[in-house]
């Protein structure tokens, strides 16, 4: 149609009723293929049933175009829950699926388990396991814990619930005498000398992801929250002991006072009752102390404490996914809480498994949503593993069908594939590591970590009683070798002696083994 037409051009051109097109024109169509449409990639999974957090939502839809599931029985490549997970989840899980916990994470995130490892790790090495306060678990260590006040010294302590969180039901004393014995606590020496900004108490909650355990992988995210106190701080004493405010630094209590300020800008992080990690750096650094040395010592103390109950986390995951070469179907950010003394010393004081998402600041989401996005781009989820896993399946059923055997790999072919698995892993996270910094492994101190890890791994045997049950088999084993010696010879002598002695011996043998075993062997 020409642009110099009028209109009633234009309507009789539309008006026009379509020509049927020649038979050489069908022929052409006939003869151009086909093209096929590409299928389409499927989609990842992730099942947030059992988080509350809108957080992790809005990171899987909007940056990741995840799928996102409600239904407990529905198929999922990823499942985010607020909780922990059991060995049984664990054990049904498939090779492409991921979970955000770890079974055994509770040796670090309840507080008298993480006091207990610790505690015992302190006990070989006391210079290097120096970073967290003295802890008694009381009542089991009430008489060790007395010992305290026969010296003389009168020193301020603070008591924590061993089964509460956000600060609820923790208090400060100083006599043994104001405890509940009938109350389980875990009980601290209250650090007197902190590190203040603006005349105010802080700590520091730091983001630990760990994506594997065997061997252990820990990363440590950049940037963190600073939590204040809402009052000035002062020296604990008898009129200052239950205001909470200016001695706990728990969001949760703090954001009920009337002084708290909340930041209303996620660019300005140098202002309110929450801060970041970032800003702290920069106040220290201003204020002579030096940062860069601070952040190491903390770094330090993370992987220690990772260390001190790696283990356990070994273990209950090899029980429940003993063939899983890549070691990457469990992840867990973590929250360290660090307190920091007026000497630039960093203390830990506990370690939280499932560390709030909430994002009711600018700032929280800001800090939170990035920390999210870069974790689970650090997981390499690709949803042509689930695919493949199901492909694997029918391909097995099919040559079971068909009368063929599938080989087994051989130990050395099984540490092949972990090796390599492992280089690809290395090869993909370093390249994708956001704003997280890798902690562990650290080739110029990974020998150094490998001997704590050595001794927890023996203390850990010690505690769950292996070397015991290894030591009772060996002496029951060395019993009946002993008694064949015994037969041995009475076949030899059977001749002289006659049949009754071989008897006698037969008894004797089997009484003496009674009597060992039952004396070994009884509580």
């Amino acid at each position: 149609m020409n642009a110099s037409s009028g209109p009633d051009d234009n309507i009789s051109e539309i008006s026009q009723p379509p020509t049927k097109p020649s038979a050489s024109a069908k022929v052409d169509r006939a003869s151009t293929p086909v093209k096929k449409e590409a299928k389409k990639k499927p989609k990842l999974i992730i099942n947030i049933l059992n988080t509350q957090y809108s957080v992790v939502r809005e990171v899987a839809k909007k940056v990741f175009r995840f799928k996102v599931s409600l239904n407990a029985g529905c198929e999922w490549d990823l499942l985010w829950a607020d909780t922990g997970v059991t060995a049984d989840l664990l054990t049904k899980m498939k090779p492409y699926q991921k979970v955000n916990h770890y079974p055994a994470m509770s040796c670090l995130a309840k507080k008298n388990y993480l006091g207990r490892n610790l505690m015992r790790m302190r006990k070989t090495f006391p210079v290097e396991y120096n970073f967290f306060p003295p802890t008694w678990n009381l009542p089991r260590d009430t008489n060790e814990f007395r010992l305290q006040f026969e010296q003389g010294k009168c020193r301020m302590y603070i008591a924590k619930p061993e089964a509460l969180c956000q600060g609820r039901g923790i208090f400060l004393f100083r006599s043994p005498d104001e405890l509940d014995p009938n109350e389980h606590y875990v009980v601290q020496r209250y650090i007197k000398s902190p590190y203040l900004i603006d005349d105010l108490k802080f700590d520091l909650r730091i983001y630990v992801l760990v994506y594997g355990c065997d061997p252990l992988r820990i990363y440590i995210y950049n940037e963190g929250l600073a939590r204040l106190a809402t009052e000035e701080y002062e020296a604990p004493c008898k009129g200052n002991m239950k205001n909470l405010f200016i001695h706990l630094t728990n969001y949760a209590i703090n954001k009920d006072s009337e002084n708290f300020v909340f930041n209303t800008d996620s660019e300005r992080t140098d202002v309110g009752h929450k801060r970041s990690l970032s800003f702290v750096w920069s106040y220290i650094d201003s204020h002579g102390g030096n940062s860069k040395l601070l952040r190491r010592k903390i770094k330090k103390s993370i992987v220690k404490t990772l260390c001190a109950v790696q283990p356990h986390l070994s273990h209950s995951y090899r029980m429940c996914q003993p063939n899983d070469l890549e070691d990457n179907m469990c992840f867990e950010i973590l929250g360290f809480d660090i307190l920091i003394d007026h000497k630039l010393k960093p203390w830990l004081l506990e370690v939280n498994h499932s560390p709030s998402f909430t994002t009711d600041t600018p700032f929280d989401h800001k800090v939170k949503r990035a920390l999210v996005a870069d974790t689970i781009r650090l997981l390499h989820m690709n949803s042509n593993n689930r695919v493949k896993y199901y492909q694997q399946k029918q391909e097995e059923i099919n040559s079971r069908v068909l009368g063929r055997g599938q080989s087994k790999l051989t130990k050395e072919e099984k540490e092949e594939l972990h090796k390599k698995a492992l280089e690809e892993r290395d090869k993909y996270e370093l390249a994708h590591l956001g704003d997280y910094v890798r902690a562990y492994p650290d080739p110029k101190l990974n020998d150094k970590y490998g001997q704590y890890i050595a001794v927890a791994a023996k203390a850990w045997e010690e505690f769950y009683g292996y070397n015991k049950r290894a030591t009772k088999t060996n002496e029951r084993n060395g019993l009946k070798a002993n008694d064949k010696n015994l037969l041995k010879s009475a076949d030899k002598n059977s001749a002289k002696t006659g049949t009754l002695m071989k008897l006698s011996l037969i008894h004797i043998c089997r009484c003496r083994r009674y009597a060992v075993c039952r004396s070994r062997w009884s509580p």
